[in-house]
């Protein structure tokens, strides 16, 4: 299940690759645990400005924001199975806002938690009404408890 990276702008400066491979790892662990692991998806780690720029173009909100989801299927949540084997698209993360959120010591927690909120998103889910954010925020709560021990998810 390949789950590509790329790694943009100021965020080279900043993302190590053991951080980097524990996002890759935390997704991998989720798409597993939701019985997904033929999908795949692609994590860019990128700075604010050009968080900002596709924010602008796509949202038409002219400012950094700290994750954004281009998905490539209009699924119905995890359980869609036009959501089995396919490529789910994109997850869009600025480092530096993560970074400014969450400090320097809880960067990676807070790098995994938006990358699962972006999975999210790819599957359909969103968090506009209330209804629609309890169950998003209950399957990322349930995501981000996945133990990920050599790439493999166990629940804790």
């Amino acid at each position: 299940m390949p789950v590509d990276c790329v790694v943009r702008g100021g965020a080279a400066a900043v993302l190590e690759p053991a951080l980097r491979n524990r996002v890759l790892g935390r997704v991998r662990a989720a798409l597993r645990a939701l019985d997904r692991a033929r999908s795949s998806v692609t994590i860019a780690f990128t700075d604010d400005a050009e968080i900002r720029a596709l924010n602008r173009r796509y949202r038409h909100h002219d400012r950094a924001t700290d994750v954004l989801s281009f998905h490539l299927q209009e699924l119905a949540g995890e359980d869609d199975p036009a959501g089995e084997g396919v490529a789910l698209g994109d997850i869009v993360i600025s480092v530096e806002t993560a970074r400014r959120r969450a400090g320097v010591r809880r960067l990676g927690p807070e790098l995994e938690r938006l990358a699962v909120h972006g999975l999210c998103h790819l599957f359909g889910h969103d968090h506009q009404r209330a209804r629609e954010a309890a169950v998003m925020f209950a399957l990322e709560r349930r995501l981000r408890r996945l133990a990920v021990v050599r790439g493999r998810a166990t629940r804790t």
